[in-house]
């Protein structure tokens, strides 16, 4: 059975709030209209072609995000919200949404929950560009809180950050959780989708040609490694989780197949380290 602490139960109980007032805390559909950087070029784009004299054309969007941080100041209310591009401000407004709206949220969204807000751009005074909200609904409710980083600003005006999820073991226990609170790990995962992505346009450009072979195999081969079993009901047979892409590689040079590759996961049931995974990717 789980064991929820204070602070769940307050979001489990608000959860079942929602559902009494008719709010779905999990909503099947979303919209969104531009991203964060999308919303700001836009905005930027506008003041630009209305030039000096002219008055900027209203830029309408829909954002969607997660909650990071919000600060409530009576009749108005700050929060950021981020999404894969980066973070943008809201600002709810008495004016626009009423006591009662602005009530709700701070009283219904935390920090972690997904939002949808919908409104018009502008920059405040202090010249941040922030999304002045008119519509918002939940997308989805957070029961646990993530770790919360704080950003320090140092002598030299450069933000130092204080990453609350720092346990190595941790991060690789709860990847979503690192990910979520550090950006520089979400910058690793993409930068290994371009090296994946640029290594297959370079063997494509040469001939090569990309194949998939069995992960299920009645015989492991082509590396001198302990392999993990299985069973197969219908065949009545053991099998084994490959250890490496090279015996059917070679089956299809055979076949005239002269230039082939593959990149795609092997599995050997060995020790663990920081650099040794037992499932891991090989070209």
């Amino acid at each position: 059975m789980t064991e929820y602490n204070s602070l769940e139960k307050i979001r489990l109980e608000k959860i079942e709030e929602l559902k009494k007032e008719g709010i779905e805390p999990y909503p099947t559909r979303a919209e969104r209209t531009h991203t964060s950087a999308q919303a700001r070029a836009a905005f930027e784009a506008a003041g630009k072609a209305a030039g000096e004299a002219g008055t900027p054309a209203e830029v309408k969007v829909t954002l969607a995000g997660r909650i990071r941080a919000n600060r409530s100041m009576g009749k108005i209310t700050f929060a950021h919200i981020e999404d894969g591009d980066g973070r943008i401000q809201l600002l709810f407004r008495v004016n626009e949404l009423g006591q009662e709206g602005v009530d709700f949220f701070n009283k219904m969204f935390d920090l972690g929950d997904f939002i949808q807000a919908s409104g018009v751009m502008l920059r405040t005074r202090t010249g941040e560009i922030t999304l002045q909200v008119q519509a918002f609904k939940m997308l989805a409710k957070a029961v646990s809180p993530l770790p919360a980083a704080k950003d320090e600003i140092s002598e030299t005006g450069e933000t130092v950050r204080h990453a609350a999820l720092e346990d190595a073991e941790l991060r690789a226990r709860q990847r979503y959780a690192d990910l979520a609170v550090n950006p520089e790990v979400r910058d690793t995962f993409r930068k290994r989708a371009g090296i994946i992505r640029a290594l297959r346009e370079f063997l494509d450009q040469h001939g090569f040609l990309e194949v998939e072979t069995p992960i299920l195999q009645p015989l492991y081969g082509g590396a001198a490694a302990k392999p993990f079993i299985t069973h197969h009901n219908q065949l009545k047979q053991d099998l084994y989780l490959r250890i490496s892409f090279e015996l059917y590689l070679k089956r299809l040079l055979v076949g005239n197949l002269e230039r082939v590759y593959e990149i795609g996961r092997d599995f050997r049931n060995e020790g663990v380290s920081y650099k040794h995974n037992p499932e891991f990717t090989q070209l």
